[in-house]
C-alpha cells in the first residue's frame, strides 16, 4: 500500500502587490505559496520515517489567466504563442520558486509526483512550457514524474481521481484540438487558422470580463468561480456599460450550449459538439471536429451579437415574462435605478436577482447604502447559509459525475476545480471527495445571509468595515 496526496487549485499565478503587504492582493488568487512549501516538505520528511508516498496535483497548479499579455494590460484566454507561454511559466516560477523547488526536493527523496491538467493552466501541455516545468522542478533521469495531459482521468487502485473540469460546460476542454496544436508546435510548424484551439468559455469570460473588473475589485475571484458564473447570467441591463457587459457574458453563455453532457459522465465534445438554440431562431451552433477543423466562439455563434444573445437569454430564462420584463428594460432610463425594473411585475428567477446584485455592485450607484444593499443580494444568490457544508455537494453536475463514476467500480471518487472542498458518502462504501483550493475564498458570515434585510445590513456594514 503507497500513501498518496491529493491537492489541486494551487493557482500560482499573478503578480504579487508591491511592496508586499498583507493587506494586499495584487492579482492573484494564492497568497499562500509559502504553506504549499511547507506542505510538500512535510511529506518530504516523512519519506524516511514512513516509506515512498506520492503527491497528485490534480489541476489547477498554475494560473495563466491571471498573468498579464507582456507588458500591456490585457490577458489571454489561452497563450498559443509558444515562447510567450514560455515567459508567462517563468514569471510565475520565478515568484514562487520556493513551492517548485519543494517539488524537486520531494522527487529527490523517491517521492512520486503526478501532475494533472486543469483549466486555468492549459499551457503547461505545450512541449516547449513542458520542458520549463520539468527545468523549474528539476525532474531528472530516475526520478518517477508523470504528466496527465490529454484529459485521461488517473487512477490509483480503485479511486479515480481527475481536476472535474469536463463535467463543467463552461470549462470543458476540446482536447482533440489542443492535442493537434501540440503536434504542430512540437515539430516547431505553423498551426494553420483551422486547427487553431478555441479555449472554454469561462477561460475567455475571465480573461475579457473578469479580468478587467478585477483590477478596481480585487476581491472578484475570491467569490466560488463557477457560482458566479451560474449565477451571473445576463438578463438585467441598463447603461451602455451595464448592457455591454452581459452581452459579453450572454455569447459565451451561448457557447457553452454547444457543450454540456450526454448523461452524467461523458462530455459533447470534439466532432460531438453542437449547439441546440432554444432561445431564438438565430443558429447557434455547428458540428465541430469532423473536418479536422477547430471553431472558435465567434464561429459557433456565428453573427449573434450581443444585444441580440442577451434578449435570447432573457427569454430562454424567464419563459412568458420575458416580453413583460424586456418591455420594462427599454422604459427605464440609463438615470433610473434598475430597482425599477424588478417590480415590474416579472417573476426573474434568483441567478438574476444575484446578478442584478453583483453588477449594480460593480457598475451602481456609489452610494453607501445603495452599494450595501446591493452586496446583500449578490452575497445570498453566491453563497448559501449550508454552501460550506462538506458533506454535501450542491452542483448536481459533480454529484451526477461521481455517482456515474462509482457506478464503473470506482470506490473514491476525486475531484478539484469548484474551490470547495468536500467528502460526500455515496453509499455503499463509496465516497465523492474533492479536494478544494490552496487559493483564497470569500466567505461570508452565515448570519447575514439568514437574519432579516434590516439586521443583515446593519451586520454587514460592520463587516466590510473590518
Amino acid at each position: 500500500m503507497r500513501r498518496v496526496f491529493i491537492i489541486s487549485d494551487l493557482h500560482l499565478g499573478g503578480v504579487y502587490p508591491i511592496p508586499r503587504d498583507g493587506g494586499k492582493r495584487g492579482f492573484r488568487l494564492c497568497m499562500h505559496a509559502e504553506a504549499i512549501a511547507r506542505f510538500v516538505d512535510q511529506l518530504t520528511g516523512d519519506i524516511a520515517e514512513k516509506g515512498q508516498s506520492e503527491l497528485v496535483l490534480n489541476g489547477d497548479t498554475v494560473d495563466f489567466l491571471a498573468e498579464r499579455d507582456g507588458d500591456s494590460d490585457s490577458w489571454s484566454a489561452f497563450t498559443v504563442d509558444p515562447q510567450q507561454a514560455v515567459d508567462k511559466f517563468k514569471a510565475i516560477a520565478s515568484r514562487d520558486h520556493e513551492v517548485f523547488s519543494s517539488f524537486g526536493r520531494y522527487l529527490d527523496a523517491g517521492g512520486r509526483l503526478t501532475i494533472l491538467l486543469g483549466n486555468h493552466d492549459i499551457e503547461l501541455s505545450l512541449p516547449p512550457v513542458r520542458a520549463a516545468l520539468r527545468a523549474a522542478i528539476g525532474v531528472k533521469s530516475g526520478h518517477d514524474f508523470e504528466f496527465v495531459l490529454d484529459g485521461e482521468a488517473y487512477v490509483v487502485g480503485d479511486a479515480l481521481i481527475e481536476h472535474g473540469n469536463r463535467y463543467d460546460a463552461w470549462n470543458q476542454i476540446d482536447y482533440d484540438a489542443l492535442r493537434r496544436v501540440r503536434s504542430l508546435m512540437s515539430r516547431r510548424q505553423e498551426i494553420p487558422e483551422q486547427y487553431r484551439f478555441a479555449p472554454p468559455a469561462g477561460s475567455e469570460m475571465v480573461a475579457k470580463v473578469m479580468n478587467k473588473i478585477k483590477k478596481d475589485y480585487g476581491f472578484v475571484d475570491l467569490l466560488k468561480p463557477e457560482d458566479f458564473r451560474r449565477r451571473a447570467d445576463p438578463a438585467r441591463a441598463r447603461t451602455k456599460t451595464y448592457r455591454e457587459r452581459f452581452g459579453q457574458i450572454a455569447r459565451l453563455w451561448y457557447w457553452t450550449r454547444s457543450h454540456g453532457l450526454e448523461g452524467p459522465i461523458l462530455p459533447k465534445m470534439g466532432g460531438e459538439i453542437h449547439a441546440d438554440d432554444a432561445a431564438s431562431d438565430t443558429p447557434v451552433g455547428h458540428d465541430i471536429g469532423a473536418s479536422g477543423a477547430t471553431l472558435s466562439p465567434d464561429d459557433i455563434i456565428g453573427a449573434l451579437n450581443e444585444d441580440t444573445a442577451l434578449r435570447g437569454v432573457i427569454k430562454d430564462a424567464l419563459g412568458d415574462d420575458a416580453e413583460a420584463f424586456l418591455q420594462g428594460l427599454s422604459d427605464v432610463p440609463a438615470s433610473k435605478d434598475t430597482a425599477a425594473v424588478v417590480g415590474n411585475g416579472c417573476s426573474a428567477a434568483e441567478g438574476f436577482r444575484t446578478a442584478k446584485g453583483i453588477f449594480d455592485l460593480v457598475f451602481g450607484s456609489k452610494a453607501a447604502e445603495n452599494r450595501l444593499r446591493a452586496l446583500l443580494v449578490a452575497m445570498r444568490g453566491l453563497q448559501k447559509p449550508d454552501s460550506f457544508d462538506e458533506t454535501r455537494e450542491f452542483a448536481k453536475e459533480y454529484l451526477d459525475a461521481a455517482n456515474g463514476l462509482v457506478e464503473r467500480g470506482f470506490r473514491y471518487v476525486i475531484f478539484g476545480h469548484t474551490h470547495r472542498a468536500k467528502r460526500v458518502d455515496l453509499g455503499g462504501g463509496r465516497w465523492y471527495f474533492n479536494s478544494g483550493t490552496w487559493a483564497d475564498v470569500l466567505r461570508f458570515p452565515v448570519e447575514i445571509l439568514t437574519l432579516p434585510d434590516s439586521e443583515a445590513l446593519v451586520r454587514l456594514k460592520s463587516f466590510v468595515e473590518e
